[in-house]
């Protein structure tokens, strides 16, 4: 049997009918089996689910939300809203997501999202306009989900959302700035050029990227067609085909945002301004609560990526990485290569060169992790004040920077030579 059926099943031996609702549904409509359940009851009490349950942790609020594991699923259930299934789906946004299963296998289907789906249709749920002005924020989340799931906008929907936004612009300017930055952040997460394609087109952008919208108006200058809004689109479009050809990694998120502010309050005939990108970056960023860690990566890529664009010693790269973290420096090369590729490959030897000195440098420590199990030095402090016969201070961490910098560039490779190097350094510099 299905786990999402047994999962059911086990809710409903507590006494309450269940359903499984909203994204996993959709799944399981697309042939794509859930990682994890989303699931609604009858009003009952949460915390005495639980302990029929056996585990979890029930969060409150005005929608409580038990979270709890079934048969090795993450499960997460609520109370539903209204008498009734039916009445709990009408309060969704898509008729792709307003479908339940119940523990028989069957559906509950009242706006024909199995339909939508099948025929990749994206369908609100009721009347578009009234949707849209109960919450403007369903439009992004509409086009969204056509960007993440390559889906098309029902035709009236497409029409009622363009008119809505010539028609009310102050109550979408008005919508709060963070629940703006919720949706685009989740938009920019898979498909950032599908994404940002269909705010544009949609004319959304004015609202909440006014800094984006302004680059209409710079041409490209030093040879390119078209203006700065083309080429942010254009490596848009390289970062998503980037991160589509690989596994995701925690910071891909991160690089598509610098992508996107990359060229943010440049101006006419003047020189690139890479501080001021990154300092715009950051507003945006810290106003859609983005955390502090993600901010300073993009903020430290929108700025340094040009440095990549001249050769550089494997010593500069060496050094770069161990200031700034190895994964922020890899970054800003395959930034500068997606860029590149944007550019009419400009720069693309370089640039290769550079990526193939990193990937060096990476790999040296990486054997050095291997080696010394986890650690990126093969000598502790301790063990330079032991070979030195000094006591703590400023120069220990000058010697264990320099050595860190020997190891990355190939000249020590193992702990004698690290021992040896320490050695030499100590008598050359007098500490001995």
């Amino acid at each position: 049997m299905k786990t999402y059926l047994r999962a059911l099943e086990a809710i409903e031996s507590s006494g309450v009918r269940a359903w499984l609702v909203g994204d996993p549904v959709r799944k399981v409509a697309m042939g794509i089996y859930p990682s994890s359940l989303s699931v609604v009851v009858d009003p009952c009490n949460l915390e005495a689910l639980k302990v029929s349950l056996g585990e979890g942790t029930v969060i409150g609020g005005d929608f409580p939300v038990l979270h709890t594991s079934i048969l090795g699923s993450k499960v997460e259930i609520a109370c539903m809203r209204g008498q009734s299934i039916e009445e709990d789906l009408a309060k969704r946004d898509f008729s792709m997501n307003a479908i339940a299963i119940r523990s028989d296998d069957g559906f509950v289907d009242p706006f024909n999202g199995r339909h939508d789906i099948r025929n990749r249709l994206i369908r609100l749920t009721g009347d578009d306009v009234d949707l849209m002005a109960s919450d403007p924020i369903r439009i992004v989340r509409m086009l969204r989900f056509a960007a993440e799931l390559d889906m098309a906008i029902f035709w009236k929907s497409a029409a009622d959302v363009r008119s809505f936004i010539v028609q009310n612009p102050d109550r979408i300017r008005n919508t709060p700035t963070e629940r703006w930055g919720r949706e685009i952040l989740n938009g920019m997460r898979r498909k950032p050029y599908d994404f940002m394609y269909l705010c544009d087109r949609y004319g959304l952008l004015p609202f909440f990227l006014n800094d984006l919208e302004q680059l209409k108006e710079i041409p490209i200058v030093g040879g390119g067609t078209g203006t700065l809004f083309d080429h942010t689109l254009n490596t848009l479009k390289m970062a998503q085909d980037f991160l589509g050809g690989r596994k995701r990694r925690e910071n891909d998120m991160a690089f598509s945002l610098s992508m996107l502010f990359h060229h943010a309050g440049a101006m006419n005939r003047q020189p690139a301004d890479s501080a001021k990108a990154a300092q715009i970056a950051a507003q945006y960023l810290k106003s859609w609560n983005v955390t502090s860690e993600t901010i300073a990566i993009v903020a430290f890529v929108v700025e340094k990526y040009h440095m990549l664009y001249e050769a550089k010693t494997e010593d500069a790269l060496c050094a770069a990485a161990l200031q700034y973290g190895f994964p922020a420096v890899g970054m800003i090369v395959d930034f500068a290569i997606c860029n590149s590729h944007a550019d009419g490959m400009k720069n693309m030897e370089v640039l290769a060169g550079n990526k193939w000195k990193l990937g060096e440098v990476i790999r040296r420590f990486d054997e050095t992790k291997r080696r010394t199990e986890g650690s990126l030095r093969y000598l502790t402090g301790d063990e330079v004040m032991k070979v030195l016969d000094i006591k703590p201070g400023r120069v220990v961490g000058e010697i264990l920077n320099e050595l860190d910098m020997a190891v990355g560039t190939g000249i020590v490779s193992n702990k004698k030579e690290a021992t040896e190097w320490v050695l030499r350094r100590g008598a050359g510099s007098g500490v001995r």
